[in-house]
């Protein structure tokens, strides 16, 4: 059997980590098909899979994107095409009939899948199943259709606790008796950092030191040190706002993680990797994070100031170590890629 996966996002998303993650949970010969020079590409790169190279449907003629797309299907003839966004759905669509693939998708965008006739027609008729990362998004576009629920997948060979690593970093940060409050990811508007910072300036304690890190994007560091100041929360919080490359022993060395974000968390990755080096978990629940984040590891709140306060409030009397380790086992048995390659292998295949 033979699937060719078609990653054509400009950038590191979510959705393509995904697409990648599904891509290596299948057992048979599989193709990446990517946008050269971008993100997928470059994680790919030196893997040992082939990669075919395509143009990018949003960008100049859409032709020119559908022949180059129809030129790898013709190369490599899978068995199964899966892709992750509308454009190179509907070329596949197109093209099934003449190669005789089944066709699935990855759902996981933010703005849900579009009820629209076109879109309902496209799934009804040639889509064979979809992988979608909340129950949030199932609507009556694919309310018929075989569908897996994936709300995100973590290696958890890659992130596990490094305890040596971690240790460092608390001495870095200076965290020594303190009980440290991780929050990772871009700094955007998006990732609620100014919700994170309005939640511990209610807190009412001092035994806490937080750290947020993550490369500024559409929030600047000075707006967010700003708001710290007037909250008068500056002096608990570190700021990193550069890439690091031990994420892992931060994400260890925290006591607790918190991902505060207003919007978007439609797939899971920073959370599940938190849990996987055994940290638990605090957040708001928008996107799939009430379905994941869930006693007795974590607790998913709506996005307002004084209930994430009070649910890091609580977590930070628990018993954290114990709570990190019951988080790493489900992370391990849930969400890892060894737990549900086999689930995902089985879906996309059983229709061959």
């Amino acid at each position: 059997m033979r699937a060719l996966i078609v990653l054509d996002e400009r950038w590191n998303s979510a959705l393509t980590d995904l697409g990648i993650k599904v891509g290596l949970s299948l057992s048979c010969s599989v193709v990446f098909a990517v946008l050269k020079g971008k993100p997928a590409h470059r994680r790919l790169e030196g893997k040992g899979y082939p990669l075919y190279f395509i143009k990018d449907p949003r960008k100049g003629l859409p032709f020119k994107a559908f022949i180059s797309l129809k030129r790898a299907i013709e190369e490599f003839n899978p068995d199964v095409v899966v892709t992750i966004r509308g454009d190179e759905l509907l070329f596949s669509s197109l093209l099934k009939s003449s190669f005789g693939y089944s066709l699935y998708r990855i759902h996981g965008s933010q703005r849900g899948i579009k009820d629209s006739f076109l879109n309902r027609f496209i799934h009804s008729k040639f889509v064979d199943g979809v992988i979608v990362s909340s129950k949030k998004l199932i609507n009556p576009v694919i309310g018929g259709i075989r569908k897996l629920i994936i709300p995100g997948l973590v290696d958890t060979e890659e992130f596990y606790p490094d305890y040596e690593g971690g240790k460092r970093f608390r001495e870095e940060v200076g965290a020594e008796g303190k009980k440290l409050i991780g929050v990772v990811g871009r700094l955007d508007p998006v990732k609620g950092h100014s919700l994170f910072l309005k939640a511990i300036s209610k807190l009412n304690r001092k035994d806490y030191l937080a750290v947020i890190v993550g490369q500024e994007e559409n929030t600047s560091l000075g707006e967010l040190k700003e708001l710290a100041g007037k909250l008068g929360v500056l002096d608990f919080v570190k700021f990193l706002p550069e890439r690091r490359k031990d994420v892992r022993a931060i994400m260890t060395a925290c006591d607790l993680a918190v991902v505060p974000s207003v919007g978007s968390e439609v797939i899971l990755r920073v959370p599940l990797e938190f849990m996987a080096c055994g940290t638990p978990v605090v957040s708001t629940n928008v996107g799939a994070l009430g379905e994941v984040i869930t006693p007795p590891f974590g607790l998913s709140v709506p996005p307002f100031p004084e209930a994430l306060a009070e649910a890091i409030n609580s977590f930070l009397d628990k018993n954290l170590n114990e709570l990190g380790q019951i988080a790493r086992e489900v992370a391990v048995e849930k969400y890892s890629l060894k737990a549900n390659a086999s689930l995902i292998d089985r879906f996309i295949c059983c229709r061959l």
